[in-house]
């Protein structure tokens, strides 16, 4: 008999227990099985009917024969007497609809064969629909529909891995457009936005990447291309349809496209640089007049790489900023049609105004000690912060982190006063002082945000602290969340 506690989180959580005998092939379960599966059940000849998979939705059913051949043929050669395996999957339902259920569970073996299997089976539905919300928000644009600017350059970077074929990243937007908002109203400007947004998913073929950069800028990745011929027609057939003219009240807009184009692998082998490369392509179509696009060639210069290339000790405008930096760093970040190229320009802003040698952004994909440099900006000859900050520095910044009223920071404002083994680990690095202000998820360490000055001791200052803080709430709000399903998406599953 169950516990009454027992029995109370069985139900909390939506889960029936099971055993299956694997020799007399029998299976027994508790009265909430019926409750979830909403069928009934073989008792006897289990293996049978585990293998036809009625139940099981048509796109799991392979997965699900295979994992329970394998798990009734397979020969541990471990010496433990048991192992534990995990399954999600779908299932039908009396209501002819399908829900999610996870099945966790032990296997005992005996001479190395599988004698009997014990664990729970959950409803795990509302959890999966919930992830499907979350994925959906951080995956697609609220207003169009397309995808969203962090997510786009994910999948454009999945499909330029293969270098064997031509694909083509066109930048564009709508000339005139301010003149919608300003003689039209907002309400126009978005119905204009929706339209240019649909006229997109006629043009192009359903493999291709659509994506909203922001206001009235989008991106499209064209797949495998013949020829930059194609690439062009696709263009002038986009141009006319968004050649219009909009009235409303007795005023009146024409609007057109201008379009920037860069190839890959040819400009470029990653997102960053092709988009730079087809905004450089795009600014020329503006300098020629508009309605009309351009594929990118050596010397042409972007507004962003004009304005990173010009990123000198910030004027009196960052000060300002210093007041709020909250708000000013997510206005530089999400005003941005480059996520990638702000956070990389704030980090250059941030060295040079403070007088650090290396800014950077850490994300910890499997606890506190194994990060991933997302972004590194290095001042001089320094290495950068992916060789520099190697597990054993990690490891001596971790020990030091502590909670402030102004976050959770690792710091040391002269590493030569360190005991004897953290002293040599940052020496060895020339780091004579950092700062570093970790990326919370709750009680979870998910990244951090630093400096390094690998010249001279210091005192940080609380707007250094006050800097740090506010962009490791950004990265925690929404950078490291986009990651965060990328890599699921990627590996199936990924723990932080």
């Amino acid at each position: 008999m169950l516990t009454d506690s027992y029995r109370l989180a069985v139900e909390m959580n939506d889960m029936a227990v099971f055993e299956w005998d694997i020799d007399a092939d029998k299976l027994f379960f508790d009265e909430r099985m019926a409750m979830i599966i909403q069928h009934e059940l073989p008792r006897e000849n289990v293996k049978e009917q585990l293998l036809k998979a009625r139940l099981v939705h048509p796109e799991n059913r392979i997965e699900f024969r295979n994992h329970v051949n394998r798990m009734l043929t397979m020969v541990t050669q471990r010496s433990a007497p048991y192992q534990e395996y995990e399954l999600e999957f779908r299932i039908y339902t009396l209501n002819r609809y399908f829900i999610w259920v996870r099945i966790k569970y032990r296997a005992d073996f005996v001479e190395g064969r599988a004698q009997k299997v014990t664990g729970f089976l959950q409803n795990i539905n509302n959890y999966r629909q919930e992830e499907r919300r979350l994925k959906e928000v951080i995956e697609r644009d609220a207003m169009t529909g397309l995808y969203s600017k962090t997510h786009a350059p994910y999948l454009v970077n999945q499909t330029i891995a293969d270098k064997s074929k031509m694909n083509a990243l066109l930048v564009l937007d709508l000339d005139n457009f301010k003149s919608v908002n300003d003689k039209l109203g907002h309400l126009i400007g978005d119905a204009v936005i929706m339209d240019m947004a649909m006229n997109l998913r006629t043009t192009f073929r359903k493999t291709d990447i659509l994506g909203h950069i922001g206001g009235d800028e989008f991106m499209v990745m064209m797949k495998d291309i013949k020829s930059p011929e194609i690439v062009i027609q696709k263009c002038i057939q986009l141009r006319d349809i968004l050649r219009r003219v909009y009235q409303h009240e007795g005023e009146e807009v024409s609007v057109s496209a201008s379009i920037g184009i860069a190839l890959a692998p040819n400009h470029g082998e990653d997102y960053n640089l092709l988009f730079t490369r087809a905004d450089a392509a795009l600014a020329e179509s503006k300098r020629q007049g508009k309605d009309t696009e351009t594929i990118y060639s050596d010397g042409m210069e972007s507004a962003e790489q004009r304005e990173q290339d010009n990123a000198e000790l910030p004027t009196q405008n960052f000060r300002k900023m210093l007041s709020n930096p909250m708000e000013y760093i997510f206005q530089m970040v999400f005003n941005s049609r480059d996520t990638s190229l702000a956070v990389q320009l704030l980090l250059q802003i941030f060295a040079k105004y403070f007088k650090v040698h290396r800014a950077y952004v850490f994300w910890h994909m499997d606890g506190p000690h194994w990060p991933r440099i997302l972004f590194d900006y290095v001042k001089g000859d320094y290495i950068k912060a992916e060789i520099a900050h190697d597990p054993p520095l990690r490891l001596q910044i971790r020990k030091r982190f502590r909670n402030t009223k102004k976050g959770r920071f690792s710091e040391c404002a002269d590493t030569s006063q360190l005991t004897d083994r953290a002293r040599r680990e940052f020496q060895r690095r020339n780091i004579c002082a950092y700062l570093e202000c970790a990326v919370m998820d709750g009680d979870n360490f998910i990244g951090s945000v630093g400096f390094d000055d690998c010249k001279k001791a210091r005192v940080w200052s609380k707007e250094e602290h006050e800097i740090l803080f506010a962009f490791s709430e950004i990265m925690r709000r929404f950078l490291f969340g986009q990651i965060y399903f990328e890599m699921k998406k990627r590996n199936g599953r990924w723990a932080l």
